[in-house]
């Protein structure tokens, strides 16, 4: 009888305890810099209609706190879907044929290939899950076409009919922090000074990116009232001066992996509202 309710106490704490559950790490509110637990993050953030999940692409850490976000929210039975920064809007049904199971794994690698440069076994686990429970898959970004073009040749340079699923009036503001960053990461890839025709190109590709990715989110939240979405992208993407203040609908949360530029001692609540350190 003792070792049948034990066996019943590990089946039921088991079961209590999300696979792969978020159990490593420090989790700091940025509002107020207290250390609080995964659950009281996810107390927070599921009341919003946007969740932004960043990661550095190649960090499998990263990719399995976007996983236990994931996870939580599904275990709520909270309406959700999955924003991805990995997926060009133009792929969206073949994202839509992986949730229904209609392509197999082997088949959708080729596809995810196409659309990202990255390993599939670090994104993996997300997808299997998103299919196994029937979560829907949102592409999020802007096809390379057009990035590639913006970047060559400027916003100016698209046509009327490259332009009708963009937002309008697209530039490079200077005085936005995310610029700042662009300029650091502009001059140490490209070993000059950020400035003139070539930058403000590569300024706005990255601009053009943020803003279709916004548009994008506030049209899939428009079409489905209701759901939250858990937008997942890249940090300098994620963090509250890119796609977020783009929203207009200002319901959303940011979650930041902690890296060497944004940190606990130097992150503000101006870019995140909660920062994990490892």
């Amino acid at each position: 009888m003792f070792k049948t309710m034990q066996l019943i106490l590990i089946l039921v704490c088991c079961a209590a305890v999300p696979a792969n559950a978020f159990t490593d790490g420090v989790i700091t509110r940025m509002n107020d810099r207290q250390t609080v637990s995964f659950s009281q993050m996810m107390a927070d953030t599921e009341g919003s209609n946007v969740i932004f999940v960043a990661e550095s692409h190649d960090n499998k850490k990263h990719h399995e706190l976007e996983l236990d976000v994931i996870r939580s929210l599904r275990a709520k039975k909270i309406p959700l879907a999955i924003g991805l920064e990995m997926f060009q809007s133009d792929n969206q049904k073949q994202l839509d044929d992986w949730i229904e199971g209609r392509v197999t794994e082997q088949g959708f690698k080729a596809v995810f290939a196409r659309n990202w440069s990255y390993d599939w076994s670090l994104y993996r686990d997300i997808f299997i899950f998103a299919r196994d429970n029937h979560i829907s898959m949102v592409a999020l970004n802007i096809p390379k076409e057009i990035v590639f073009k913006v970047a060559r040749q400027g916003f100016a340079s698209l046509t009327p009919e490259e332009r009708k699923n963009l937002p309008s009036g697209v530039t490079c503001d200077i005085n936005k922090p995310q610029t700042e960053f662009l300029k650091k990461t502009f001059q140490n890839v490209f070993k000059h000074e950020a400035k003139g025709n070539v930058f403000n190109n590569f300024c706005e590709a990255q601009a053009v990116r943020n803003n279709g990715m916004a548009m994008t989110i506030a049209n899939d939240q428009k079409s489905h009232p209701g759901r939250k979405l858990v937008a997942l992208a890249g940090i300098w993407h994620a963090v509250k001066h890119g796609i977020p203040e783009r929203l207009t609908d200002n319901s959303f949360k940011v979650i930041l992996p902690e890296i060497y530029e944004l940190n606990a001692q130097n992150a503000t609540p101006a870019q995140a509202d909660y920062l994990i350190g490892w």
